[in-house]
């Protein structure tokens, strides 16, 4: 019987992946020209140069980028995709940020930002005090982060790991966050699990606030209901 279960849920999925486009859901951190290695780590930044040329091959592959919004939209409701999406999402509000949007502005690009609120005032989870996050001032008085093309969704409150906090601190980081985060003319019900990590007593808090999960696993997404995958560009 469990042979049967198996071959059935193996049909199911190539006939998924047959009838749906997957939607490829980004992740980056820093972009822009200069690298400066007293607040950057090589692997959260990305040249503004390259990523230019990698969102120009991507349209020349024939993808569209929508929201994040738009792109839950489609995998909850798609029977049938024929067409290529994909979405730019940026992890932690560095104040990187306010040279790439202003681009992706220019190419009626959107873009989804996940931020942790506590490093608005300029602290930093690695305490390195040489980070630079957006300010409060930025994330609600910066035409770039105010354009209709932007989304605002959480990161916790602090940049920590899920998985290993308790419930009652799962739920008081992700409150406080949201609480802030609300008053953004912007935001959106998504929380983005920092590096991923998370567990089922947090999906379930999630669920139960109507925040919908966003993990970073590399898996595209076709139809699954109530989560996003993400993968790095």
């Amino acid at each position: 019987m469990n042979m049967i279960v198996k071959i059935w849920a193996k049909i199911q999925r190539k006939w998924m992946k047959l009838r749906l486009q997957p939607i490829r859901v980004f992740c980056l951190h820093h972009v822009c020209e200069q690298f400066d290695v007293e607040t950057m780590y090589p692997c959260d930044r990305m040249a503004l140069s390259e990523f230019k040329q990698k969102i120009n091959a991507l349209r020349r592959q024939g993808f569209q980028f929508i929201s994040l919004t738009v792109a839950y939209n489609h995998i909850k409701n798609d029977y049938f995709r024929r067409k290529k999406y994909a979405v730019l999402t940026f992890d932690d509000g560095y104040k990187s940020l306010l040279e790439v949007l202003p681009w992706l502005e220019k190419q009626s690009i959107p873009a989804t930002l996940f931020i942790n609120g506590k490093y608005l005032d300029g602290k930093s989870f690695r305490d390195k005090d040489t980070e630079r996050y957006l300010t409060k001032h930025d994330l609600f008085s910066s035409s770039s982060l105010s354009s209709s093309l932007i989304e605002i969704g959480s990161h916790g409150w602090e940049h920590t790991d899920a998985a290993r906090m308790n419930i009652e601190m799962f739920i008081l980081n992700i409150n406080e966050n949201v609480s802030l985060l609300k008053k953004h003319p912007r935001y959106v019900p998504f929380h983005a699990y920092t590096w991923g990590r998370h567990n089922t007593q947090t999906d379930n808090h999630l669920h139960s606030i109507q925040i919908i999960p966003v993990f970073m696993d590399g898996l595209k997404n076709y139809c699954e209901l109530n989560i996003i995958h993400r993968e790095l560009l």
